[in-house]
């Protein structure tokens, strides 16, 4: 096939096959970058509208590359055993660490992939190198907003999610459950002054750094933005007197919220407001909610059939109960009195973490 260009330069049949040759490449580059990103939000953060755009996107840019050069024609120039970038493989790419650096390894790999098509398009069709621009606008986008749930999802890795309590001393739970393989811990303290408070926080923040471990502040939404907290956990009393999204605005996009529920609706209201994970309870009786009738493992079933964010069971679970949340079907597990009462608390979050994993 030949096509006229727009500079006189590109006449010859050598050069519009090498430009074919361009498309092709950075056609595939596109589309498996793509796809990897796809596969992400499909089965990572089981995003169906985010998974719906990037399907949408890949499909809109195979037509227009098909109108472009004519459907099947950049394969008639495909060279892979020739191409001298086929033995080029960087240390940089050889190197992943986590689901977050796969996503954006290939967010940019598409986007500089684009980048190349709309130039190299308008040597052929000026109007298509408008209309992939505007995906690529839109990958950008994209990228923006799956980047940020993406990282939040990954703080959210864990299965034993340690509070502290008064009744032990804050920084000691907090070391010694990190001994035991915790890997989130929550300051919780609704006696302390918030001096502090603040001054426990920063204590722990440097001990969950050190271990590479989550770090949730209760209520104080000041403190966690002090000592840079990875999130804060608010109640339904919270949620009286502010809102997620006004939550999120003040703390940043790349921090976690979590919510206190009780009931299969207030945890579909908090997922719907853009909550990162829910906690459900109590599920058992526990001195922590005095008077507060347990709910149950029949609402953390019921709950996890209807809502796609982390679910973290809460409320008089120990080592004799523990199995019936996993039971259900939940993978993660909020505990004070289990640990923090524990002669030993290293073995103890051990113990558990041996019974969830």
């Amino acid at each position: 096939m030949k096509f006229k260009t727009q500079n006189s330069k590109f006449k010859t049949t050598t050069q519009n096959l090498k430009i074919f040759r361009i498309i092709d490449v950075n056609t595939n580059r596109a589309v498996e970058g793509l796809r990897v990103m796809e596969e992400i939000v499909r089965f990572v953060l089981e995003d169906k509208k985010s998974t719906f755009e990037l399907k949408e996107i890949r499909g809109k840019l195979r037509k227009i590359i098909n109108e472009l050069i004519g459907k099947g024609v950049h394969f008639q120039q495909r060279k892979a055993l020739e191409d001298i970038g086929r033995e080029l493989y960087p240390s940089k790419e050889a190197k992943r660490e986590t689901i977050l650096d796969i996503f954006v390894a290939n967010a940019k790999r598409v986007q500089e992939a684009l980048r190349v098509l709309e130039e190299f398009s308008k040597l052929i069709k000026p109007k298509a190198g408008k209309k992939i621009k505007e995906i690529r606008f839109k990958v950008y986008d994209l990228e923006q907003k799956i980047f940020y749930v993406l990282n939040r999802r990954i703080k959210l890795d864990f299965d034993l999610y340690v509070i502290t309590d008064p009744m032990r001393s804050h920084i000691e739970v907090a070391r010694k459950s990190m001994a035991g393989g915790v890997r989130a811990i929550q300051l919780r303290d609704k006696t302390a002054s918030k001096k502090q408070f603040a001054k426990w926080a920063k204590q722990i923040r440097r001990l969950t750094k050190k271990s590479k471990a989550t770090f949730i502040v209760n209520d104080y939404l000041d403190i966690a933005r002090q000592v840079d907290a990875d999130g804060v956990h608010l109640g339904q009393d919270d949620l009286r007197k502010t809102s997620i999204a006004r939550t999120r605005k003040r703390l940043g996009e790349d921090k976690i919220i979590g919510i206190s529920t009780h009931s299969l609706l207030q945890a579909l209201k908090a997922v719907r407001q853009g909550a990162d994970y829910i906690s459900v309870g109590p599920v058992f009786r526990t001195p922590s909610k005095p008077g507060i009738k347990p709910v149950g493992t029949g609402l953390l079933r019921r709950v996890r059939k209807k809502v796609k964010v982390p679910i973290v069971a809460i409320g008089g679970i120990n080592q004799s109960n523990i199995q019936k949340i996993k039971n259900a079907g939940i993978q993660r597990v909020a505990v004070i009195r289990a640990v923090v009462s524990a002669r030993n608390v290293k073995a103890a979050a051990a113990r558990l973490r041996k019974i969830l994993f």
